[in-house]
């Protein structure tokens, strides 16, 4: 019965308290919003997905060809080792730092001209190593060939940029380290506008629920801890004594006197002065 009690005493605080606590976890939803919204930079995310396979001239036999891709699937956690190495990640830091910056290949001068016109125009990102480690993760589904280069920042052409370049020199170096070439770039990163933290949702359901918690357990801890008697049933229950009736609230009288002759001589007095008011 007491668990009873309990459960019933606080639902009457609630209902008592119920519009202050909306009001409370409506307030705790604009604020959580507003700081998903204003206070926290958003974050960008790109990827660019690339593929481990040997060439055909690489392998002869279908066994062959099936444990070739055993080890590939096998080689990408030494992969993604290399990928973020300060090899790759300083090549790339440069190459942001200097986007002009090219190679010129005597075979292929028309197509470095085109890529150097093109890279005039980017903008260059000055960016170390470690702040490219804390960008740059690699992810890769069980079983699978296939690996992506995701990129995070606070800039969305920075992270497409980013994601796309550590593709680019990885697939140039891979050869120096591996002794072969086996990594194709299947998709380029693109420019994602959406910002993929903070979660404007999150944020705001997180606000509404901790306030409107707050408040209620403010509510109960401020009623449970309230010992003064609200009511004649309170006083039955805690001193066990029989409620005889309820004395209404008597209006205080400035001049009141037990004396019988003092109270005749002020309503004697009282009535001469509305006789003096009627005759006038």
């Amino acid at each position: 019965m007491d668990n009873v009690f309990e459960l019933n005493q606080m639902w009457q605080i609630i209902k008592k308290y119920f519009w202050g606590l909306i009001f409370m976890a409506i307030i705790g939803a604009g604020v959580g919003y507003s700081i998903a919204k204003f206070a926290i930079e958003p974050t960008y995310s790109s990827s660019t997905s690339m593929l481990v396979n040997r060439s055909a001239e690489d392998t002869s036999t279908t066994n062959a060809n099936l444990s070739d891709q055993q080890a590939d699937v096998l080689v990408i956690n030494t992969y993604k080792n290399l990928i973020t190495s300060s090899n790759v990640l300083g090549t790339v830091s440069d190459k942001l730092a200097h986007p002009s910056s090219i190679v010129v290949q005597k075979d292929r001068e028309s197509f470095t001209q085109k890529e150097g016109a093109k890279n005039s125009n980017k903008k260059g990102y000055k960016l170390s190593v470690d702040e490219l480690k804390d960008m740059v993760s690699i992810s890769n589904q069980t079983n699978s060939q296939v690996f992506s280069i995701d990129v995070k920042s606070n800039n969305a052409l920075l992270s497409a940029r980013i994601a796309n370049e550590v593709a680019a020199v990885f697939k140039d170096k891979i050869g120096d380290f591996m002794k072969i070439n086996n990594v194709t770039i299947i998709d380029k990163a693109t420019v994602n506008n959406n910002p993929v933290a903070p979660n404007v949702k999150l944020f705001t359901l997180a606000g509404f629920i901790f306030f409107a918690g707050f408040s209620l357990l403010f509510v109960l801890i401020k009623e449970l801890t309230d010992t003064t008697i609200k009511s004649s049933d309170e006083v039955v229950e805690l001193f066990g004594i029989t409620n005889l009736g309820t004395v209404s609230y008597i209006k205080p009288i400035k001049k009141f006197s037990m004396n019988v002759s003092e109270r005749l001589v002020s309503q004697n007095e009282f009535n001469r002065s509305r006789l003096d008011r009627k005759k006038r």
